[in-house]
């Protein structure tokens, strides 16, 4: 009985140690820890040099990196970085930096300290907290929206390959992806289809900057950018409409309204993907951690948004005019959902 205990206690003092690690891992992203990394080890000293920090508390957080994985430290005091932390240089193709900016930077910080009010009103703490709706905060923001866009591209990116991989593009010619930010799947997508046309679909503050990545990957004469919101419409002609983690910003009303303008403009012989976390219909301790943390981001941050499970997900699309047709599972933690016009 006491081993019990004991161990349980351990698992509550590690759930309850995350909002010390996030912050730990904030500061040496913020200090851009890992870019002075990138070409020799250095000690505390000449790293609180480099970034203008106090030598000792910055020698705590990096012993505490250490420990956690991101960072190795030599008999000698010199740090390096481990291949956890290299994906915190913001020089890599494949940086994370940004995604710890986002999900552990002062914005969130201040959301989640709010969700407690969230559990007794049910009402999002962003608007809140931030003094307007979400996307108009960081439409206003531009530094912020930067991190946003950044962290988005990041997340993308990591997981492009997995979802192009699951969808079977072999009869299609045009595909838009509605909402599709700065262009990282539609981008890869492209990449492997080299028959293939897209067309990236977003608001203007938002999709003004997928040029660059485009022209990274070497589609941007393939590729249209076209600026309008899915609330009113969205590109005509496409064979494919991607929409890649949009319906889970939205409670289900308006999450409706969205397909429902996919639904009035596509070609009706049209298929839509939505790609998606997929909630078990049941919770267990074997679910996927992220998807039930990510389903609290949206409750914390958006104006109902939620993760939903596959038979909510079937009902949305029936009541927006749409058949289900199957769910894809992907090598990365979303599942693609395939539909056509009822």
């Amino acid at each position: 009985m006491i081993d019990e205990v004991s161990g349980a206690a351990a698992t509550l003092r590690a759930l309850a140690n995350g909002l010390r690690v996030s912050q730990a891992l904030y500061v040496a992203a913020e200090l851009r820890v890992a870019d002075h990394l990138s070409e020799r080890s250095l000690n505390s000293s000449e790293l609180a040099t480099a970034t203008d920090t106090d030598a000792a508390a910055l020698g705590r957080i990096l012993r505490a990196l250490s420990v956690l994985g991101v960072l190795s430290v030599s008999a000698s005091g010199h740090y390096s970085l481990s291949p956890v932390g290299r994906l915190l240089r913001s020089d890599v193709p494949d940086s994370w930096r940004a995604g710890v900016l986002f999900m552990a930077g002062p914005v969130r910080w201040r959301c989640w300290s709010q969700l407690l009010e969230t559990v007794k009103t049910g009402a999002n703490a962003s608007e809140r907290v931030l003094g307007r709706p979400l996307f108009e905060f960081y439409a206003a923001d531009a530094a912020e929206s930067k991190i946003h866009d950044d962290a988005m591209r990041s997340f993308s990116a990591s997981h492009a390959t997995a979802i192009a991989a699951a969808i079977d593009l072999r009869q299609a010619r045009l595909v838009i992806d509605i909402g599709g930010g700065t262009g990282e799947l539609l981008a890869a997508i492209l990449a492997t289809h080299p028959d293939l046309r897209g067309v990236i679909f977003d608001l203007p503050n938002v999709v003004d900057h997928a040029a660059h990545v485009l022209e990274a990957h070497h589609v941007a004469d393939r590729c249209m950018i076209e600026r309008g919101s899915f609330f009113e419409s969205v590109p005509g002609h496409g064979d494919v409409y991607l929409l890649k983690h949009i319906i889970h910003d939205w409670d289900d009303g308006l999450a409706a309204d969205i397909l429902r303008c996919c639904r009035r403009c596509m070609p009706r012989n049209a298929r839509l993907l939505l790609v998606e976390r997929k909630l078990p219909e049941i919770a267990d301790s074997n679910g996927p951690t992220e998807t039930f943390l990510t389903d609290l981001e949206m409750l914390v941050m958006s104006p109902g948004g939620r993760e939903r499970t596959e038979s909510e997900f079937r009902k949305l699309l029936g009541e927006a005019g749409f058949k289900h047709l199957r769910t894809l599972p992907t090598a990365s933690p979303s599942c693609v959902f395939e539909a056509r016009a009822a």
